[in-house]
């Protein structure tokens, strides 16, 4: 994979320099970029497990980075990867299952969808039709020495840009949520959960869970219709439907955080259908995470300190809380304010309703947190943050493509409200 990227990087390299026109120049970054996106994704997905998973996060993080044709490419790692042979799975399944795997009637050899921990085949329960979530075999086993290699990789690239940056508090709580998702049980509790707690409202719906046909590996579960958000998305919904699509998911946010304090923190595409009449589907829930109310309350304590517009309570609010080491610059830590400002500006009052499509806001925005990385000696990303703001990102990536404008006011409201006593 490396050596595929290489190679595109520096044909480019090569035909730049030679370029007389910066149309040439343009068109070799776009063709380029697209060629290294095709092998991320077909490298990534036959690789499965923490890489693929790595792969995820890119096709996520980097969509403000990378042109339209690239990122549709890179989204393949969202919804669908290189399947395993049925051969492979079923041995999984007879281990599992045993003699209940009789139950399963007309399974489908052929995979509805396959990620980075395992596929889901489609069956039939008593005539009901279920979806039968298996595990790749030794996808369990392989994590830590997956993320070993992550984290040397990682290591060697801080120890080249001369940084002190401890990372190993960030790869070992990828390592936990790894775990996490491979353990089909703690996934399946989080599914009845969250399935109790979205049952008083219409908006979104989660498939009830086969108890008797589920185990550490296998999670059964009703059959859910609906397209996928990319095929939704694709299909040109109007204005009206995109607006409570996105409003949905913005609601559903603010439960999980700032009421339940149970937040699905994945926010890959692929976790979830939109039904023709805008209901949302929620399938997977391997990267649930809890948050205690103490840390739920000092969250909203930043975003209020955030939002008086006082630098240096930012900053000192940023050191106490642990986001930002202190040994920092004071460069780097009033870059840091400046990151949190450029953060909550799409609540700003004056800027209701917010247009998520606004090219200036990514454009400074994305500039601000580069140079705020870039300054960066010791501090790492936020152990506890790592996940819940990967999940915010996901979702205003996700309300940027659906093309919204939305006033953000009440949300803005719920976030920093004081919690009652």
């Amino acid at each position: 994979m490396a050596a595929g990227v290489a190679k595109h990087e520096l044909g480019h390299r090569v035909r730049t320099g030679l370029a007389s026109a910066q149309e040439k120049i343009d068109a070799s970054e776009l063709r380029t970029r697209i060629e290294q996106a095709k092998i991320l994704a077909e490298s990534l997905g036959r690789l499965k497990g923490a890489f693929m998973k790595a792969g995820q996060m890119l096709s996520i993080d980097a969509s403000d980075f990378l042109p339209p044709e690239a990122v549709e490419i890179m989204a393949k790692l969202q919804g669908a990867a290189e399947p395993v042979d049925f051969a492979v799975l079923r041995e999984v399944l007879v281990a599992e299952l045993g003699p209940a795997l009789g139950r399963l009637e007309d399974l489908d050899p052929t995979p509805a969808a396959s990620a980075s921990i395992g596929q889901v085949h489609r069956a039939r329960v008593d005539g009901e039709r279920v979806a039968v979530k298996i595990q790749y075999p030794g996808i369990a086993e392989s994590i830590d020495s997956d993320m070993a290699i992550l984290a040397k990789v990682a290591g060697t690239l801080s120890g080249v840009a001369r940084r002190d940056i401890d990372l190993s508090g960030t790869f070992e709580e990828l390592r936990s949520l790894l775990h996490f998702e491979a353990d089909y049980v703690r996934e399946r509790a989080f599914m009845d959960r969250f399935r109790a707690l979205v049952a008083d409202d219409p908006r979104w719906v989660v498939p009830r869970s086969h108890a008797e046909l589920s185990t550490g590996r296998v999670l059964t579960m009703e059959w859910a219709e609906g397209e996928s958000l990319h095929a939704w998305i694709r299909g040109a919904p109007d204005a009206a439907a995109r607006t409570a699509l996105a409003r949905s998911i913005l609601d559903l946010y603010c439960r999980e955080f700032f009421v339940w304090g149970v937040v699905q923190t994945d926010p890959n595409f692929g976790n979830f259908l939109v039904q023709r009449d805008g209901t949302l589907v929620l399938l997977d829930f391997g990267a649930t995470l809890e948050y205690e109310p103490g840390f739920r309350a000092r969250y909203k304590e930043l975003l209020r300190v955030v939002a008086s517009g006082r630098r240096d309570e930012m900053i000192a609010t940023g050191v106490d809380q642990g986001l930002i080491d202190g040994r920092e610059s004071d460069e780097t830590k009033l870059l840091f304010a400046e990151m949190l400002v450029s953060a909550v500006e799409p609540f700003d009052l004056s800027r209701q309703p917010f247009v998520f499509r606004d090219e200036d806001y990514a454009r400074r925005s994305s500039e601000t947190v580069q140079r705020f990385v870039r300054s960066l000696r010791y501090s790492p990303p936020p152990r506890q943050l790592l996940f819940l703001h990967r999940k915010l990102g996901g979702i205003f990536q996700l309300l940027k493509r659906l093309d919204v404008t939305l006033d953000l006011a009440p949300y803005w409201e719920q976030m920093i409200a004081r919690d009652a006593g």
